[in-house]
């Protein structure tokens, strides 16, 4: 009972420690001493000791965060000028590089999301949550929880049947289901001849059923042909022709932008929209996502996530900045939207991504889509030239996947836990000897914008790295598709 009192006492002196640090430095020295202090925890086998040092660590990333923050803003951490490192007096105590200050460029971008994305009140509510949930205190278990913390939690959404479609389409595609079935099929020999006779119907009744689907589904489908248009724009023409339920007050309502309004809406409601005119029909690596609404019909989604690859946000304005990159991973509109919904809605929900932090948008469009990028060049995004091409494998059932997926191929994941079975090369030999193929894909057109006040696009703007093309054009055929005006009703 002693012990614990004077934890507690410990614990408290550390948290008050933590709000009087004014410098980096010193917070610093408390993160370090609370991350020896859960190593021994660990070693000792005490988790109150473990998840209390665990929190004193925690604390003193977003304590850390804040000040990074703040001397960012301030420019106190701006590391060169015009190219040079920029010379500071002895006296001077700032600024610091993160070098000298004993951080890395991971641990700034963690730390500072930590402090950019939620207040105090909320962000213990997050560590709550975590340590109820996980047992054990980790930064990236906090982080997990302050993205449901602060997420909008989801009305009552009906899935668009777009979604329902593809959740069937997954279940039906389950390698675990199939690996069960085939350990079944091996192993029929040891079944109970009741349970046999079970799934032996089962089985048939499945297969009837399919068969029936597969020949109403297949009967009517036309792959629709471009003529130089962009998937999007052939999705919203084929919806316009299908019933739409409320259709005259949706198209009163979004004739006018006085009418709309933009906010962050939950994964459920953007997911509606995004799987049902996507061009992927996935959300991708969506972390928030903004809705277009006129009044209360939602007529426009777009999505933010993490950027492609590893060095990607590096790569753009440096280190120091990488921490302000997203990814504008999604967007769709629906039919009946205003003809300038897509560009009023990224450049709204571009502005609300700097309250998160993000001031760096990517973007990309994909040609196979039909797309050049038309929208980002309205919304006036620097064109940056194209992607290398990243290398695809196509099954033998002729489904399309990113080679990403090949180090995933290669785990078993039947026991409840990973356990890697053969090298990725062997993985990827197995696969071509059961008739996949390998190819690179089609290089994709790449947008970056700046947003923010006009101090943190000046100084963005002269960090960014990558070489700012003219913009891409359509042929003139396209151009002449894409050149007939949209009438707005009053």
């Amino acid at each position: 009972m002693v012990g614990m009192t004077v934890q507690l006492i410990r614990y408290d002196a550390a948290r008050k420690a933590l709000n009087a640090c004014h410098r980096v430095d010193e917070v610093k020295k408390i993160h370090d001493k609370a991350t020896a202090l859960l190593a021994y925890a660990r070693q000792a086998g005490d988790l109150t000791l473990q998840n209390q040092a665990a929190e004193i660590r925690i604390f003193s990333e977003r304590r850390a965060g804040q000040l990074l923050v703040d001397m960012n803003d301030t420019g106190q951490r701006q590391a060169k000028q015009n190219g040079r490192p920029r010379k500071v007096s002895s006296t001077t105590r700032v600024p610091k590089t993160l070098p000298e200050l004993g951080i890395t460029h991971d641990q700034s971008s963690k730390w500072q999301r930590l402090a950019r994305l939620i207040d105090d009140e909320t962000f213990e509510r997050a560590l709550l949550q975590a340590k109820e949930k996980y047992g054990e205190l980790t930064t990236s278990g906090v982080l997990r929880e302050v993205r449901e913390v602060v997420r909008p939690k989801s009305r009552d959404v009906q899935p668009d049947i777009n979604v329902i479609a593809a959740e069937i389409a997954r279940e039906l595609d389950s390698p675990t289901r199939r690996d069960r079935l085939d350990e079944v099929v091996r192993l029929r020999s040891r079944l109970n001849p009741t349970i046999r006779k079970q799934l032996i119907a089962s089985v048939e009744n499945a297969s009837k059923h399919l068969a029936t689907s597969l020949h109403s589904l297949s009967a009517d489908f036309k792959q629709p042909t471009s003529n130089g248009k962009a998937h999007q724009r052939l999705i919203r023409e084929h919806l316009a022709t299908q019933p739409e339920a409320d259709l005259e007050a949706k198209m009163r309502l979004a004739a006018d932008f006085k009418n709309a309004t933009v906010r962050e809406i939950s994964y459920d409601e953007a997911k509606n929209v995004i799987t049902a005119n996507e061009w992927l029909g996935n959300l991708g690596t969506t972390e928030w996502a903004y809705g277009l609404f006129f009044g209360e019909y939602l007529a426009g989604v777009v999505c933010f996530g993490s950027t492609a690859g590893t060095n990607v946000a590096a790569s753009i304005c440096g280190e120091e900045h990488r921490h302000k990159v997203t990814t504008l991973c999604r967007g769709a509109c629906v039919h009946w939207a205003h003809p300038h919904s897509a560009s009023y809605l990224i450049t709204a929900a571009c502005k609300e991504m700097t309250k998160k932090g993000c001031h760096i948008v990517v973007a990309y469009s994909d040609p196979e889509a039909g797309e050049v990028g038309t929208i980002y060049q309205a919304c006036n995004f620097l064109y940056c030239g194209q992607t290398n091409p990243t290398e695809h494998f196509r099954r033998p059932d002729g489904k399309i996947y990113d080679a990403k997926q090949v180090s995933n191929l290669r785990r078993d994941h039947r026991s409840g836990t990973s356990k890697y079975l053969r090298s990725r090369a062997e993985q990827k030999q197995l696969m071509l000897e059961q008739g996949c193929e390998f190819f690179k894909g089609t290089p994709k057109h790449r947008y970056v914008a700046i947003y923010g006040d006009r101090r943190t696009k000046r100084v963005l703007g002269a960090a960014l790295r990558w070489e700012v093309l003219p913009y891409p054009k359509r042929s003139i055929a396209e151009e002449s598709v894409q050149a007939r005006p949209v009438k707005v009703s009053a």
